[in-house]
Formats: structure tokens, C-alpha cells, sequence
């Protein structure tokens, strides 16, 4: 054997060498599997680190997509080097491996039959694969080639019940050699069996633990966490939050305070802590674990949350240090932050999204996956909301539900029938922020002194889609000043911040949305001379009483009071403000129809926006008719309320109109004849949502909508046009830009009709495009 024998001098280089080689490589992504649900540790964060921070305009490069992965809302799992989810195709169930490099599809099986849509996302341990169908059976099955191991029945093997007609959603958990899951059966609520043979290792019931929710299991995903010694389970069932041991399958603990049944977000653990939410105004709560000293554990709560303050519908939250963030609100995803330990409401904004919002977190940012398809990127930071870019994800509608994942610098995303696959780590580019508290307008001693007190400031320009009417006139450039709670004192402004903004000489708006401002601050601003907007959105320390003084405004033109507790009655003050042109209502649960013959009123009113969630009190027809007399009205937005086709006939007066979101009003064919002397439409949203509600509308509608020949934009997610139908709306010479995702519109269908409309920018469900050589990335 010969031997090479290397001088001391050589060794160093080489040492040295491969100490730098290796620090540059650990420097750059840190690129992990994503083998399970929310992530390696079930909670939502990636490790991963060298990831874009902020964005470019049109999002982070495309790498590839997928197709034929069936209907459904499950995620994906990315492990060693295969991606693998599930879907619906007619009733079958199917389960799909890709290849992460390329997206071509590895194998597909067969592994159950079905009338509900997927939900679970499957879980990967080393060579096998777990998957279960939304009634309940479990396979495992080989990742190699998806050759069934073994399988079980929730409802045969287990006497199974679900908590909710929609079915299963849960992944089950791989803890060692024991797979773990959660029938729902009054004898075997959670299961653990042998993870290579399906072999039942023990079953777990529980004891009445209080009268909300119902029994069964449909939607969360459990978690572990050790508390004393002892290893538990901690999952939201059917009746609300358990402890199991994992040893044996021995109760430890349970509440039932947050249960409303449709439990559906996966509670959050750090050691003895368990942080939990809910929708459907049930609000969320921290408890503290401790060993009970005869080898229990007792639960205690620390706090709970009301509705109000926070809740997350679905979507999830996610533990980042020691805040919580998610979207709150039911059928909303509202940006907020919460201090874990004590509850506190850090900061809550409204997102740039529309619906609920799935989140998770992968270095010092949240990826928020909106209903509508939109992708946030959010700053993880408890200071403030800085939000870092956003883009649309081609063929999203109504329905966009299935949770985003990050996995060796790529970002996931499924959309029912297609996964699309980012590229977000640096060296692929970055996008463009621009740094705070730079003012792009020219200075001025006052300005230079909100710099000084870091307080961030910039030209009007589409930050709110009502910021337009902040001046009535167009030649006047109008100022942005931002204020957070640092700017603030008890609720009211520093003496050193209201000199400075009542030194001031320019028109401005003062944006003080998500902060701890009070009634005080409100009276503050009221007197501030070249104020000519407000925004006040989530702040929660206002009260109808606080807006008095804003009701002998001059010059106030905008009033921004989205997601605040005020009422009918401070509407009565709102009312009063005679320069207001325009009024963000949206998610104030506390205006109804008693409060519209308020808003009628304020007839110079431009713009109103009265969107709601869905659920709660909302605007009916008599709310409407009541709103007759704002004939000046250029945008109205009802998204959410409870008005019906004869309820439409209320909008005739409204002449002007040119901007009106009907979405998820339960409207027919009928209602749109009422639109038709609306001559001014310009845009026009009739979004229809499976998981809630909407215009459910045919061909029929079209014969109406054709007349509206100013139409520019026309949104018709959800609806049940056809290829034929849509050629009645060859008429509408001035449309730009159709949404028709979830329609039956077919791309050579819509290749017709842009025949008859090239300018027309069409966007259906993605995918459609691919035949025809038409764009996939903007529609057609």
C-alpha cells in the first residue's frame, strides 16, 4: 500500500480551509424536511435561516407546479427528497409523491372512497407514510412506492365519531415507536399503536369535562410536550382541551372553556405552558401544567381571552420567543401579536388579505396564506406590524386553505388541485424595503422633528384604499404620519409629539391603527389643524363617548374605525362630521341597521365600507334602504352581510356608485337584475366561498351584468358560469380584468372570449392555461 505522508504546514491550510468552507455553508439556508404537519416540532416554525426579508412586487421566483393532485384542502410533508400529500378526485381518495427537485409525480394510490373533501395532511417517519381520509381510515403505506403496510378503520376498529359532518382533518403523530391518533370513540377517544405494525399498544378515554362542544374528534392536531417527568399528549378534542399520558393513555387533565364543537386550530406548548384559540367568538386561553405529586397533572388557566381580543377561526398560531402571533377573527386572518404569558394584545392590524389566514414562521418572519390566495410576508417582530411584501397565488379564489410550508428554501404551496413551489432563499434575489422613517415628500423643520422622535412619515400613496379621499383636491400632496405606542402616553400623544404635529403646516393623515390610543388621544387629534384623516383601526381603547369631538371637524375628509368597538350610538357623533368623505366600518359588530339611518345623514359621503364576516349582526335590507339618501356614494362595500335579492332593489339610488362588493351575500340570478342601473360600475365583486356562503349564480346573471358597460373588473369566483355564458359579457368593452376561478369556464372557453376581449385579463384555476400556451402565472 503506498503511503502519502502530508507536512504539519499543509495540515494547517487544509484545517483552515475547511473551518472557513464550513462557516460560509452554515452561514447560507439551513435547509430542512418538513415531515409533518405544522413542521419538524408540529409548531409551525422552520430553523431555516439565509431566507429572503422582504420581496419583489411580483413575489419570490416560481420553481416548478404540479398538477392532478386532486380537490382538498391538505398540505404537504417534503422528506427526503419526495413531497407527498393528498387529495379527491370524483370519490376517490388519492395519495400523491412527487419529486422536490422537479415536481414530477413519483406514484399515486388509491386509499379510500369519499363524498367529503381531504383535510389531513399526511405524516412521514423515515421509510413509511401515514395517511388518513376524511372518514377515518388510516393507512401506512411504503414512501418508495406507496405499497399498503398496514391500515386501520377510525370508526370499525374504534367506534369512531366525528365532531363535525365535514370529517377527519387531524395528522397523526409519530412519538418514537408509537403512532398516535384521535378516533373520537367513547372508549378509544386517542389511540396509540405500534407505528410498523398498526398493533393497538393502548387506548385513552376521558371523564366529562364540561357541557361545551360535543364528543368526538374532527379538526386539531395534537401536540407533546413533559411536564414533571411526565410525557402527555396535549390535543383540542371534540370537548375541549385533554392531557394523555403517553406512557399508558392515562387522562391527566382537561378544559373545556374555549370548546365550541368545530374546534379546529392546533394549540401551541412551551414545557408547562399550553397556549390554545378558537373561532366562533370563543377567544383563547393560556394554561399552566404541574405535576399533581401522586403522578397526575393538574391544569390551571393563567388567563382567557375574550372573542374580541383574540381568536383564530382556522389558520393556526404560531410561538415565536415569547409572543404569540395568528389571525384573528373568524373568517378574517387580522394580524396580531400576543404576549404569551400575560395575554397582552401587543399590536392586531388588519393584513392586506381578505378571509381567514394559515401561518407559520421561518426566520424572523410569518408567512401568512390568506382565503383569497394572497401571500403575506410579516416581520415576526413584537414592536410593530411591518409588512414585507405580498403576492397572489395564480388560481386562488375564495377557498385558499391549505397551510403553507418552507422546506429547504422553498416555499409550498397548495392549492387544491396544484402545488406551486417558490424559491425564497437570498441568493435568488431580494425584494426592496424601504427603510423607516425615510420621508420620500420634501422636508420641513416639523417633519425633521417627528424623524427625531422616530416617528415614521411619507407621501399619501395607496396605503389604504381609502387614503384617496384624504383631500378633495387632487393637486394637494398629503402626508402620512405613523404613530405606535412608544409615541404614546397613558393612551394620549407625548407632549413632544403633539407639538410637533400640531407644527405641521401641510394637510396630513395621522395613521395610529393597532396602537393603545384612548378617548384623550381621539380629542387630541381633533384639534389638530391640517388634520385631514384619521385612521384608527384596531384600536380598542375607543369608545362611542371618544368620538364626540371629531364631530365639529372642517377638515377631516377620512375616518378609518375598522375592527373598533364602536357602536350605533358613536355614529350618532360620526354623523355630524360635515367634511367626511369617507368611512371604514368594516368588522365593527356593533353597527347594524339602526345605525344606517345615521349614516344617512352624511350625504356627502364617497366611500363607505360596511363589510362584515359572516357571522354576527350584520346589515340587512332595511339597513340598506336606509342608506338611500347617500346619493354621492362612489364605493360601497356590504362583503359578509344578510341581504337578499329583493334587499338589492336599495341600491338604485345610488347612481354613483362605481366600486361594490357583494361577495358572500346569499344572492341568486334574480338579485343581479337590481343592478342594472348602475351605469357607472366599474368594479364589481360577487365572490361566492364554499366554507360560507355567497351569490350563487348561473349564466342567467350575465343577461344583467351585460348592461353594466362601464364595468372594468368583475369578480365571479365561486359561480356556476359556463363557457357559453361568458360570451354575453363580450359587450363589456372597458373590462380589464375577470376573475372566474371555480367556475366552469374552461380555458379554451375563455380563449373565445379574448377573442372578443384581448385586453381582458382572465383568471381561472390553475392549470387551465397549460394546453392553450396562455401566461400561468397572471391568468390568460
Amino acid at each position: 500500500m503506498h503511503t502519502v505522508n502530508f507536512s504539519p504546514t499543509f495540515l494547517r491550510l487544509l484545517h483552515v480551509t475547511l473551518v472557513v468552507t464550513l462557516a460560509i455553508l452554515s452561514s447560507h439556508v439551513q435547509g430542512d424536511d418538513w415531515p409533518q404537519w405544522r413542521g419538524p416540532e408540529r409548531n409551525a416554525v422552520s430553523k431555516e435561516t439565509g431566507l429572503l426579508q422582504s420581496w419583489p412586487s411580483e413575489g419570490p421566483p416560481s420553481v416548478w407546479r404540479a398538477s392532478g393532485l386532486g380537490d382538498g384542502y391538505s398540505s404537504v410533508v417534503v422528506s427526503r427528497g419526495l413531497v407527498f400529500t393528498m387529495g379527491q378526485r370524483e370519490k376517490d381518495v388519492i395519495c400523491t409523491a412527487l419529486d422536490s427537485a422537479t415536481g414530477k409525480p413519483r406514484w399515486t394510490r388509491k386509499i379510500g372512497e369519499t363524498d367529503r373533501i381531504t383535510l389531513s395532511t399526511p405524516t412521514v417517519d423515515q421509510d413509511r407514510l401515514y395517511v388518513l381520509d376524511p372518514d377515518g381510515d388510516l393507512v401506512c403505506l411504503k414512501t418508495n412506492s406507496g405499497e399498503l403496510v398496514w391500515q386501520k378503520s377510525y370508526v370499525e376498529d374504534f367506534d369512531g365519531q366525528m365532531a363535525s359532518p365535514h370529517g377527519y382533518a387531524e395528522s397523526p403523530l409519530v412519538d418514537g415507536e408509537k403512532l398516535v391518533c384521535t378516533p373520537g370513540g367513547p372508549e378509544a377517544l386517542m389511540v396509540a399503536m405500534n407505528k410498523t405494525t398498526g398493533e393497538v399498544l393502548w387506548k385513552a378515554t376521558i371523564p366529562e369535562i364540561g357541557p361545551a362542544g360535543s364528543d368526538g374528534h374532527s379538526f386539531p392536531s395534537m401536540v407533546v410536550t413533559e411536564v414533571g417527568g411526565i410525557r402527555q399528549y396535549v390535543q383540542f378534542a371534540g370537548r375541549g382541551l385533554v392531557g394523555i399520558a403517553a406512557q399508558d393513555g392515562r387522562f391527566l387533565w382537561g378544559y373545556n372553556d374555549l370548546s365550541t364543537g368545530l374546534n379546529i386550530p392546533t394549540p401551541v406548548v412551551r414545557n408547562d405552558l399550553v397556549f390554545a384559540a378558537n373561532g366562533y367568538n370563543a377567544g383563547s386561553a393560556l394554561l399552566q401544567l404541574e405535576p399533581d405529586g401522586s403522578g397526575g397533572v393538574e391544569a390551571h388557566e393563567v388567563y382567557s381571552l375574550r372573542g374580541s381580543r383574540f381568536q383564530n377561526q382556522h389558520g393556526g398560531i404560531v410561538l415565536v420567543g415569547d409572543h404569540v402571533f395568528g389571525g384573528h377573527g373568524n373568517n378574517n386572518g387580522l394580524p396580531t401579536c400576543v404576549e404569551l404569558e400575560t395575554g397582552r394584545v401587543v399590536w392586531k392590524r388588519r393584513g392586506p388579505g381578505v378571509g381567514s389566514a394559515a401561518v407559520i414562521y421561518a426566520d424572523g418572519h410569518l408567512y401568512f396564506r390568506y382565503q383569497n390566495g394572497l401571500i403575506a410576508l410579516i416581520e415576526a417582530s413584537a414592536d410593530r406590524y411591518r409588512l414585507k411584501g405580498t403576492f397572489q397565488l395564480p388560481g386562488a379564489g375564495g377557498d385558499s386553505w391549505a397551510h403553507p410550508v418552507i422546506a429547504h428554501g422553498r416555499l409550498y404551496l397548495r392549492e387544491k388541485d396544484h402545488l406551486w413551489v417558490y424559491e425564497v432563499i437570498t441568493n435568488r434575489g431580494t425584494g426592496h424595503q424601504a427603510a423607516a422613517g425615510t420621508d420620500p415628500a420634501t422636508s420641513s423643520p416639523a417633519i425633521s422633528r417627528l424623524h427625531e422622535l422616530d416617528v415614521f412619515t411619507a407621501t399619501l400613496d395607496g396605503q389604504h384604499a381609502y387614503y384617496r379621499y384624504a383631500s378633495d383636491n387632487d393637486n394637494e400632496t398629503v402626508l402620512l404620519v405613523h404613530l405606535a405606542n412608544q409615541h404614546l402616553a397613558e393612551g394620549a400623544f407625548a407632549p413632544q409629539v403633539l407639538k410637533a404635529l400640531e407644527a405641521l403646516q401641510r394637510p396630513f393623515v395621522l395613521d395610529l391603527a393597532g396602537t393603545n390610543v384612548n378617548n384623550t388621544g381621539v380629542e387630541q387629534a381633533s384639534r389638530l389643524p391640517n388634520l385631514t384623516g384619521l385612521n384608527l383601526e384596531l384600536c380598542l381603547q375607543i369608545s362611542d363617548g371618544g368620538l364626540e369631538p371629531l364631530s365639529t371637524s372642517k377638515s377631516l375628509h377620512l375616518l378609518v374605525l375598522t375592527g373598533t368597538a364602536i357602536t350605533d350610538e358613536g355614529l350618532q357623533h360620526v354623523s355630524k362630521i360635515k367634511s367626511l368623505l369617507a368611512l371604514d366600518l368594516e368588522l365593527c359588530d356593533g353597527v347594524t341597521d339602526l345605525g344606517c339611518s345615521q349614516l344617512a345623514m352624511m350625504t356627502r359621503l364617497k366611500a363607505l365600507n360596511l363589510k362584515k364576516n359572516g357571522f354576527g349582526r350584520m346589515i340587512t335590507d332595511e339597513g340598506l334602504k336606509a342608506l338611500g339618501p347617500l346619493t354621492e356614494l362612489e364605493s360601497l362595500n356590504l362583503y359578509g352581510n344578510g341581504l337578499s335579492d329583493e334587499g338589492l332593489v336599495h341600491l338604485q339610488p345610488l347612481q354613483r356608485l362605481q366600486e361594490l362588493d357583494l361577495s358572500l351575500l346569499t344572492l341568486t340570478d334574480k338579485g343581479m337584475e337590481h343592478l342594472q342601473p348602475l351605469r357607472q360600475l366599474r368594479h364589481l365583486e360577487l365572490l361566492y366561498s364554499i366554507g360560507f356562503a355567497g351569490p350563487q349564480l348561473t349564466d342567467a346573471a350575465l343577461v344583467s351584468l351585460q348592461e353594466l358597460e362601464h364595468l372594468e373588473s368583475l369578480n365571479l369566483i365561486g359561480s356556476k358560469i359556463t363557457d357559453a355564458g361568458l360570451l354575453r359579457l363580450g359587450q363589456l368593452k372597458r373590462l380589464t380584468q375577470l376573475e372566474l376561478v371555480g367556475t366552469s369556464v374552461t380555458a379554451s372557453g375563455a380563449q373565445r372570449f379574448r377573442l372578443e376581449l384581448p385586453a381582458c385579463n382572465i383568471r381561472l384555476a390553475a392549470g387551465r392555461s397549460r394546453d392553450f400556451g396562455l401566461s400561468e402565472k397572471d391568468g390568460l
